[in-house]
């Protein structure tokens, strides 16, 4: 009989007990005598081909040595509530772990720029100094796998930082059309609502287990594995494969921002003031 498809917390609850054994210098065989399990029992949950039980992990994190604060974490992560179908955590490293385990990923960014593709100071005017290096560090994922940003053109007339980061933005996202692993794609405003599809939303791939879709707003993300919801995103995705600017007509739009932002960063944007004074004046 075949092992039962993991799920997201299972492989990241299993990816934590296996650091821990291996920071400890534990083997498989020495973890094993130490809990009483068998062998493939202490495998399958390092894999996440089991669900740990709250009590099993508290187990194995104390035979390695993990001190009691670290524990206590531990059971208030698995204390969270979460619907059926869904789990969520608002932990970075939850992100980190599944977007690094991943073997491909598409994702729709209707408001800034996404994280993976930032510049320096445009993480800095975004989101502060403080998370910055962190945001910066998960970057040298880019160049190791495959990714494929829709990110909507309101997302990138958004004004961060001033001209000269916004001009930066765009060079930087303008030169990485050409990267073999990664694909970009406007999603032109001409649109109007069709190109509207609600909020960011990352789809992870793997190879040896489901999809993963992760939502985020201000406050928490969220990880769902539903076949029925992530089936809704994954309609979504064959929607904006259909509306978006390709990669060359996508590259085109964001040398032409780039040049838009060329500005001092006292510069007015002329034609934008200027439609904003005739409105006013009702010409």
């Amino acid at each position: 009989m075949g092992e039962r498809e993991s799920t997201a917390r299972a492989r990241e609850v299993g990816s934590y007990l296996r650091q821990t054994r291996e920071a400890a210098g534990l083997s498989l065989a020495d973890m094993a005598e130490r809990l009483g399990w068998s062998q493939s029992k202490v495998s399958r949950l390092e894999r996440g081909a089991a669900e740990a039980m709250p009590v099993e992990v508290v187990r194995f994190a104390a035979h390695c040595g993990t001190g009691i604060g670290e524990v206590d974490s531990l059971l208030d992560w698995f204390r969270e509530a979460a619907p059926p179908g869904y789990w969520l955590s608002d932990r970075l490293s939850s992100l980190i772990f599944h977007e690094t385990a991943a073997q491909f990923s598409q994702s729709y960014d209707p408001l800034v720029v996404p994280g993976l593709l930032q510049t320096e100071d445009y993480a800095t005017a975004l989101i502060g100094p403080k998370f910055t290096p962190m945001r910066m560090e998960r970057q040298r994922l880019v160049h190791r796998r495959g990714f494929q940003f829709y990110i909507h053109e309101q997302a990138l007339r958004l004004p961060v930082g001033g001209n000269r980061v916004m001009n930066e933005q765009m060079l930087k996202l303008a030169l990485m059309c050409d990267q073999p692993m990664i694909t970009i794609r406007v999603v032109p405003t001409a649109l109007g609502e069709r190109g509207s599809l609600g909020g960011s939303f990352v789809l992870f791939r793997y190879t040896t287990s489901g999809p993963l879709l992760y939502l985020e707003n201000q406050f928490v993300g969220f990880f769902v594995e539903d076949h029925d919801h992530v089936s809704r995103y994954q309609e979504q995705l064959t929607v904006l494969t259909d509306v978006a600017l390709n990669r060359g007509e996508s590259r085109e739009l964001l040398a032409a921002l780039a040049s838009e932002f060329d500005l001092p960063e006292d510069s007015r944007n002329v034609p934008d003031d200027l439609a904003k004074e005739q409105l006013q004046r009702g010409t």
